[in-house]
């Protein structure tokens, strides 16, 4: 019940339901891989060269997030242990762009997010 209202139906198919979760989610890790070339391609020893592919960055950052809180309620329920973890990467992984931070950390950070959605995603 809970996932079907957090997805719009107040009858929801389980089925249906948990593949539109995991195509958000699959999705969501979608946009944190651009996010991760569009960084890699922006920031040099720790400075921002390229403007508009940093700011691509954080929007393709900012897409992964929303799509993520869309799902978020329903995952509360079905794996909550996983949402704490998810929210702290999202935080970590937002601060180590802004700052900007190494390509590297900021790799790191974003690969791991985008594992634990998409592990999530591929949950049956």
């Amino acid at each position: 019940m809970v996932v079907g209202l957090v997805l719009g139906s107040d009858d929801p198919d389980p089925n249906e339901a948990a593949s539109a979760i995991r195509a958000t989610l699959a999705a969501a890790a979608g946009s944190l891989e651009v996010a991760r070339i569009e960084y890699r391609e922006a920031v040099s020893d720790g400075g921002v060269e390229r403007r508009t592919e940093y700011e691509g960055s954080l929007d393709a950052l900012d897409s992964s997030r929303s799509n993520y809180r869309t799902v978020r309620p329903a995952l509360e329920t079905l794996v909550p242990s996983l949402v704490q973890e998810v929210d702290d990467l999202y935080q970590r992984c937002t601060s180590l762009m802004e700052a900007p931070s190494d390509v590297t950390d900021v790799s790191a950070c974003l690969v791991r997010l985008g594992e634990l959605l998409k592990g999530t995603a591929e949950r049956p």
